[in-house]
């Protein structure tokens, strides 16, 4: 930064440094201006550098790291605070984790350091499940039980009789169910006054009458 220096009454502006002889001697004394420096602390400098800012001479603080400073607990380095001139590295032991030779359950824990392993058992269900449905009493292995709990019917003609035949809710129908019907279900066919299955019947009894001086029987 420039400063306006007056010397003998004359300004000279913008004059970034004056040097002004030394006396006895060809050297000269060189003065800058520092007022526009940012410096304000040695933890701007590395340490063991100097330097001055708006006329305060600092000491640089930052100290020169390398790799042999990094430090390594398990899996974690730490790095400490510092000016590095190059690249740091630090390995780190990898680790292993043997797994147990069998699994009681579903699943078992393995930890190593800080590293967790969780191992799944994988269950094989024979027979396998087939066209959408498992059928009551299937089962997977003898260790863990897989027992279905679904009843199937398969195709099947239902013949209609005296009482209600009924197929039980939650039943999986592997096969067609047909439920027979018969061509003479007529009201011509069923007595009058008696009704099968909605079909009010239309069917009267014939009546016999006797005359009683000729002895004629009468059908009607």
């Amino acid at each position: 930064m420039a400063k306006n220096v007056i010397i003998n009454g004359v300004t000279y502006q913008d004059v970034p440094q004056v040097a002004i002889p030394l006396s006895g001697t060809t050297g000269m004394a060189e003065f800058y201006d520092t007022s526009d420096a940012t410096l304000d602390s040695g933890g701007k400098m590395l340490s063991g550098n100097t330097a001055y800012a708006d006329g305060v001479k600092y000491t640089g603080t930052i100290a020169s790291k390398s790799g042999s400073d990094l430090t390594v607990s398990g899996a974690t380095v730490t790095v400490p605070a510092g000016y590095y001139a190059a690249q740091a590295t630090k390995s780190v032991a990898s680790g292993s984790a043997t797994a147990p030779a069998t699994i009681t359950g579903t699943s078992a824990t393995v930890s190593t350091g800080t590293n967790t392993l969780t191992l799944t058992k994988t269950v094989s269900v024979t027979p396998a499940v087939v066209a959408g449905y498992v059928e009551s009493g299937t089962a997977g292995n003898s260790t863990i039980d897989l027992t279905a709990t679904v009843t199937t019917k398969a195709a099947a003609t239902i013949t209609p009789g005296t009482s209600d035949q009924t197929i039980t809710g939650g039943t999986y129908l592997t096969g067609t169910q047909t439920i027979s019907g018969d061509s003479n279900l007529q009201a011509q066919y069923i007595k009058s006054g008696v009704s099968i299955f909605g079909v009010a019947g239309a069917l009267t009894a014939a009546t016999v009458s006797q005359d009683g001086t000729t002895k004629v029987l009468t059908i009607s």
